[in-house]
């Protein structure tokens, strides 16, 4: 009987591995997927909607992608290591500007959507032969200040705001009313920033003698009386009592869950933060709306940001994946992907003439009433001035130094900081006057 079972043990093997070779040959065995490395930060918005995004690509595709999220004050320093040590992934979704990662790292781009990039957000695509070397995503943000209507109705506060003093008043209004007047999250190294980010640009634009004093080494700017007052007025926020008292340890998702739970008047944000209260706070998020942020005296300087697209998708040139690569982002950049990102991240697509249609939130929607009433401009280093973006190489670190301002820095101190920081970017590239 043992013998028997063993015979028949033998050649059940037999026919299974005869038939295993014979569908094998025949090519109905299925083929392992291929897979794509992708490398994000876990800022911004988060990194879930992106995620969701490029994985119905992935679906179109039959490929796998695997995920390495870094933390967002991490990102950078990560990958440009992983750059030079050739371990980086195949793909990149960042918001890099192209002296931040070195462009012979990433690979030349092209695709139909090459073509349709707007005049905003094609400067910061290219390298300097017009290699397209970064293909936008996230639609071209607003940047300013989220606010929820109710806490404003309850203080007596309207809006719009057109300049530092009307802003301090609603804010000490909104304090006596019992509520947070500011959210300050600054925990998160990227937060901060955005409340000089939509108001110091319109200092460059009226003085185009500034660009050139600071990008040839001639002004700091500690000796720009505008940058100065603008940065006191952000910093008179946590010195009048302005802000959360836990504003050392506040997260982005705090303050997101404190504005949609009607405890807070203002925070600084990028309008992707619309998906994000869209999908956790669904029944509260018609409750917020976004303004500009009016840190300025006069208010003839004040303006609306509209900013180049919130981030981009590049390849990495060494990827032995390099093609696929490619063709994945031309994937993702068609019509059932983008719809499937737009739809959790509505903004205003960086793109003219695709052929479709993509959301707009209501963030955009009220913004673009702004830009009625002020001038449309972009953060300051990604500002186009006269058709180019001389401040793009002198970010200095610039998240830094507004996290170190509500740190505890003077503002002289913070805005030396920023100096030394793209005075030594700018040695390294061996730029005249430095």
């Amino acid at each position: 009987m043992k013998k028997f079972l063993s015979i028949a043990l033998i050649a059940f093997v037999a026919v299974s591995v005869l038939t295993a070779a014979g569908a094998s040959e025949a090519g109905v065995t299925p083929e392992k997927k291929q897979v794509l490395h992708v490398m994000m930060s876990s800022g911004d918005a988060g990194p879930g909607n992106i995620r969701k995004a490029l994985d119905s690509a992935a679906d179109l595709m039959g490929i796998t992608l695997q995920y390495d999220v870094i933390p967002d004050d991490q990102m950078l320093n990560v990958t440009n290591t992983r750059l030079v040590t050739g371990n980086a992934a195949d793909l990149i979704v960042h918001n890099f500007g192209l002296t931040d990662v070195s462009a012979k790292d990433l690979a030349p781009l092209n695709g139909p959507w090459v073509a349709k990039i707007t005049t905003t957000t094609k400067p910061l695509t290219i390298d300097e032969q017009g290699n397209v070397l970064k293909a936008p995503l996230g639609g071209e943000s607003n940047m300013g200040l989220l606010y929820n209507k109710k806490v404003l109705e309850a203080s007596g506060v309207t809006l719009p705001l057109l300049n530092y003093d009307q802003f301090m008043v609603a804010l000490k209004k909104i304090k006596a009313a019992g509520y947070t007047p500011v959210y300050i999250s600054n925990k998160e190294v990227w937060t901060a920033q955005i409340l000089l980010l939509t108001s110091m640009t319109s200092v460059f634009a009226n003085d185009p003698a500034l660009i050139e004093g600071i990008t040839t080494n001639q002004i700091k700017p500690r000796n720009v009386p505008e940058l100065v007052t603008l940065w006191k007025n952000a910093s008179s926020l946590k010195t009048e009592g302005l802000i959360n008292s836990d504003y050392m340890s506040a997260t982005n998702d705090m303050a997101l869950e404190a504005l949609a739970d009607e405890q807070v008047g203002f925070y600084a944000m990028l309008d992707n933060a619309y998906g994000t209260l869209k999908e956790f706070y669904p029944d509260k998020v018609d409750n917020i709306g976004m303004t500009f942020t009016p840190l300025w005296n006069d208010e003839k300087d004040g303006y609306v940001l509209f900013g180049t697209a919130t981030n981009y998708l590049s390849v990495v040139a060494k990827s032995p994946r390099v093609d696929l690569a490619k063709e994945f982002i031309n994937t993702m950049l068609s019509e059932k992907p983008l719809k499937t990102y737009y739809d959790l991240v509505p903004g205003a697509v960086p793109y003219t003439d695709l052929g479709f249609s993509l959301n707009m939130s209501p963030f955009n929607q009220e913004m673009k009433e702004y830009a009625k009433m002020l001038p449309s401009l972009g953060d300051f280093n990604n500002s186009t001035y006269n058709g180019a973006t001389p401040l793009e190489p002198f970010y200095g670190k610039f998240n830094e130094q507004i996290q170190g301002l509500f740190a505890g820095l003077t503002v002289e101190q913070a805005l030396d900081r920023w100096y030394e920081a793209y005075a030594a970017d700018a040695q390294a590239r061996r730029v005249t006057g430095f």
